[in-house]
């Protein structure tokens, strides 16, 4: 692949005191038999870069997943991201909106926006010399073993959002978002453990977190003591918060907090409140420690996507 290594690649390494520069020969150019050509807006380096799908989709499954995980883990990430970056393309033919926020491409490289996506150059600052090779390789592996294939929804492309951590149950859109959407409901999942490992705590003193939620000027009733949770979703997830007295939509206290979670504890009292979260990310769709453990006991790539996408068809692109 252009942008990393395939096996069908010739390879230079050359060492020069302090750097190291690699070469791959491409394997396509512009106008070759490639079916699908990605402008990724780079936020990182601020520029438009132009790559095969494929490629682009190695750089989004490093970025996005650990390399230690399974090969069918791996394989059903390549698969989400693939379907997710396909229909935001297909979207972004008449969303001139959209261009225009990523300078003109379809997708960026800002996982609060788009994917998570990694240059070689990153990968190799972040895996070292050592690591690459073999790491770059599982995930070229993963990609190119599942190659135009896509998740469908009554022939349709779905929405293939992803997070990092449930914590035992993935989420209903309709409960984050709003809307309902027929495969992205509550499933069962077993990252639990993962779960409390990425567990944080963070406390707030009352005036820093009204300033935070932008409540620093409102009068607050006199009665409010504290900031409790009034409402969870049936998952177990917060989804409203009163903060003394005023009540917040949990996702959107968690996005102005920077909170992991909106599966979380608060302690509070007049002058500071305590959150606990537990899980990382918004809940909805492939929990991607999830897919590991499904993939350590012996699933296949296709049944983890059929398992976080309710009754989700896997076909290839045409």
């Amino acid at each position: 692949m252009t942008w990393f290594l395939l096996s069908m690649c010739v390879i230079a390494v050359i060492v020069i005191p302090g750097t190291i520069a690699l070469f791959v020969r491409p394997k396509a150019t512009p106008g070759s038999k490639v079916s699908l050509w990605v402008d990724l807006w780079d936020a990182k380096a601020q520029t438009v870069r132009k790559m095969p799908l494929e490629d682009y989709l190695v750089g989004v499954v490093a970025a996005e997943m650990p390399a230690s995980f399974g090969l069918e883990a791996l394989k059903a990430q390549a698969v989400a991201a693939r379907t997710y970056t396909v229909r935001k393309m297909l979207q972004n033919q008449e969303n001139s909106a959209s261009r225009d926020a990523h300078r003109g491409a379809v997708i960026c490289s800002d996982p609060s926006h788009c994917q998570a996506w990694n240059s070689r150059e990153e990968l190799l600052r972040k895996w070292g010399v050592a690591g690459y090779l073999g790491n770059i390789r599982k995930i070229i592996a993963a990609v190119e073993e599942t190659d135009g294939l896509v998740v469908t929804y009554n022939g349709s492309l779905i929405d293939a959002v992803y997070h990092s951590c449930c914590g035992g149950m993935t989420e209903d859109a309709a409960d984050v978002w709003g809307r309902r959407i027929p495969y992205l409901v509550a499933v069962s999942c077993g990252c639990q453990r993962k779960a409390l490992e990425l567990g944080e705590m963070k406390t707030w003193e009352r005036a820093e977190l009204l300033a935070a939620l932008g409540l620093g000027g409102t009068s607050l009733p006199a009665i409010a003591s504290g900031v409790q949770v009034v409402a969870r979703t049936a998952t177990a997830r917060a989804s409203m918060v009163s903060v003394y007295g005023i009540t917040v939509a949990a996702a959107e206290l968690r996005k102005a907090l920077s909170l992991k979670s909106t599966r979380l504890a608060v302690v509070s009292d007049t002058r500071s409140v305590t959150f606990t979260t537990t899980g990382y990310g918004h809940g909805v769709g492939m929990c991607q420690w999830g897919a590991e453990v499904l993939a350590q006991a012996g699933w296949t790539f296709d049944a983890i996507l059929k398992h976080y996408y309710f009754g989700a068809d896997i076909q290839r692109l045409d």
